[in-house]
C-alpha cells in the first residue's frame, strides 16, 4: 500500500487531515471525530473515504482508518490494538469499559491477549472484527460505568468477571503488584461504587 508521495492532489480538507496525521506518526487511527473542527463530518467521512481509495490510509472498520507504518521487507506494520482503543474512546461520550476477561488481562491476572475484547459502552452496540482479535462494545446501564475511565473501573469488571467465590490470594497479590501506591488508593475512594461484595476485596488490594 503505497503512501502518498505528494499532496499535490489532495483537496485541502485531506491535506489538513494528513498534516495532523503526520503529527500523529504513523500506525495512529482515526475517525472522523478525532478531526472534528477541520470541517463538518460528512465532509471528513469523504475525505477519509478518498484517501483511503488513493492508498494513503487503509480501513480497519466502518469509518475507522489508520495511517499505515510501512517497512521496506516486511511491508505494513499490523496496528496496534491500544492504537484503535484509543481512538474509539474519542468518539465516547464517556470512555469505554474493558469488561471480561480482557479486564483481567490489563490487570495481569491472564497473561495471554485473550480473542474477543469486551467494552461497556454508554452508546451504541459496534463490532470490529481484525484479523486476530474482535472488539465488541456494548451498551451499560450507568451504573456499570460510575468508575469509566479509572482503575476500578476495570477491577469491577474484572472481579465481576472471577466471582466472589472465586478471588484468591495469588488473585490479591497480582493486584498489588501491578498497580501503583497512587491507583491503590483510589481504589478507596471509589469502593461505594463497587457492588457490596467487592469491598472486602478493595479494601485488600489497596492495603499496604
Amino acid at each position: 500500500m503505497p503512501p502518498l508521495s505528494s499532496s499535490a492532489d489532495a483537496t485541502p480538507v485531506e491535506q489538513q487531515i494528513l498534516a495532523r496525521m503526520r503529527r500523529a506518526g504513523r500506525g495512529s487511527v482515526w475517525h472522523a471525530g478525532r478531526l472534528r473542527g477541520l470541517a463538518p463530518r460528512n465532509t471528513l467521512d469523504q475525505a477519509l473515504g478518498r484517501l483511503a481509495k488513493k492508498g494513503v490510509i487503509r480501513r480497519i472498520a466502518h469509518g475507522l482508518y489508520v495511517f499505515p507504518q510501512l517497512l521496506p521487507v516486511v511491508g505494513e506494520v499490523p496496528v496496534k490494538l491500544a492504537s484503535i482503543l484509543e481512538a474509539l474512546n474519542d468518539d465516547q461520550s464517556v470512555p469505554l469499559v474493558p469488561s471480561g476477561v480482557y479486564a483481567c488481562y490489563l490487570l495481569g491476572l491472564v497473561p495471554i491477549l485473550p480473542t474477543e475484547v469486551v467494552l461497556l459502552s454508554a452508546d451504541a452496540t459496534r463490532v470490529i472484527q481484525l484479523a486476530d482479535v474482535v472488539i465488541r462494545i456494548r451498551p451499560a446501564a450507568p451504573r456499570y460505568l460510575q468508575c469509566a475511565g479509572r482503575t476500578s473501573g476495570i477491577l469491577i469488571q474484572a472481579l465481576r468477571h472471577i466471582g466472589d467465590s472465586m478471588v484468591s490470594d495469588e488473585h490479591l497479590l497480582v493486584l498489588r503488584q501491578q498497580l501503583s501506591p497512587v491507583s491503590r488508593k483510589t481504589l478507596l475512594r471509589d469502593i461505594e461504587s463497587a457492588p457490596a461484595w467487592m469491598h472486602q476485596w478493595f479494601r485488600r488490594i489497596a492495603e499496604e
